[in-house]
């Protein structure tokens, strides 16, 4: 009776993780515009450009586009102006300001315009900050003008993305065979789902072998590294550098053989204190022990089976994501983002 329930409750949980995985797969697919806050706008903290950026991060989810930086190909950034302040006296003087928002859709390289919204805004308090904050405050996060905003410039940048496919994989291949694998990962990894047809399919696939190729680039780069340690008897960190190594990439097996020959040679040393190998984060072994000896995980295979392979693949959609957000921030420092802000 106890297995039945068991295997009752992991079914019920494989289906709620499923729905959950789907969920956050979709989201990975969506349209990216990457919501850039310039690093100064005049007159305002970087506490208040923090909030403005949290105001456009919720107005992009809310009509269904990825806002998170990302993509150094589109993206959305505010322009804020104070264009009135005065001071109403009285018991307690009372700041009043009126200040005017422009959201600019633009494309980074060529710094053309796809869409442009506008919005006034007033704020009032005992202090000219206090004034902004309620400005920020009320800048709306929903409505038929932003909708239509963002509406726009989705539908021009599907548009984009759909006449310039052939030439997106092609300009990915091309860094993939130099083995520029971040930067193919940074180009493909935002072309949306909603692109569809035969080139989308091609682009995921290439997507794919430059991931690999990244993560074989990696590991070996990490097992130079976790080499060196141990020459230096940092062993410790040894140990961390070849626990991150992924199991997908080439030399995963070699990483876990210095791993095992480490620990080997820890519980040698050991004045008795130490009873096994060292245990390390990532590893594995135990979670597969626990599953063959868990009867209710073997009495739904199939649905195991289907939820490993959701759960890899939003595994490395999650690592893909990384890479193009590593690649936004080196772009960004390189000043080709703020650029493009600053013109127009």
């Amino acid at each position: 009776m106890k297995t039945k329930a068991h295997t009752l409750i992991i079914y019920f949980l494989t289906c709620i993780w499923g729905l959950t995985a789907q969920s956050q797969d979709s989201a990975e697919n969506d349209l990216n515009i990457s919501v850039v806050v310039p690093l100064q706008i005049e007159g305002l903290s970087i506490a208040q450009l923090s909030k403005i950026e949290s105001k456009l991060l919720r107005m992009v989810s809310n009509y269904g586009i990825a806002g998170e930086g990302y993509t150094n190909k589109f993206i959305l950034y505010p322009k804020y102006e104070i264009y009135d302040h005065k001071v109403v006296e009285g018991l307690q003087n009372v700041h009043v300001i009126d200040a005017e928002l422009n959201l600019i859709i633009k494309e980074v390289k060529t710094a053309k315009v796809y869409s442009v919204y506008q919005q006034e805004i007033t704020g009032d308090g005992y202090s000219k900050k206090e004034a902004i904050n309620q400005s920020i405050s009320r800048i709306k996060t929903k409505g038929d003008k932003i909708q239509n905003f963002l509406s726009n410039a989705k539908t021009k940048i599907l548009n984009y993305y759909r006449a310039n496919c052939d030439r997106l994989y092609q300009e990915g291949s091309t860094m993939v065979r130099q083995k520029r694998y971040n930067e193919a990962i940074a180009l493909l990894y935002p072309v949306p789902k909603e692109v569809g047809g035969d080139c989308y399919d091609k682009i995921q696939r290439k997507l794919d072998e430059a991931y690999d190729g990244y993560l074989n680039q990696t590991c070996e780069k990490n097992l130079l590294r976790a080499k060196a340690e141990i020459s230096k008897n940092n062993n410790e960190n040894a140990l961390e550098i070849l626990a991150s190594i992924e199991t997908e990439s080439n030399c995963h097996s070699s990483a876990q053989e210095l791993r095992t020959k480490i620990e080997n040679k820890a519980t040698a040393n050991s004045d008795g204190g130490a009873t096994g190998p060292l245990s390390e984060k990532g590893v594995g072994t135990n979670r597969e022990i626990d599953n063959n000896q868990n009867p209710a995980v073997s009495a739904a295979p199939e649905n195991t089976r289907s939820a490993n392979a959701s759960q890899q693949r939003i595994k490395r959609r999650s690592g893909m994501r990384a890479v193009a957000q590593a690649e936004f921030r080196r772009t960004r420092h390189q000043g080709e983002v703020d650029r493009a802000m600053s013109e127009g």
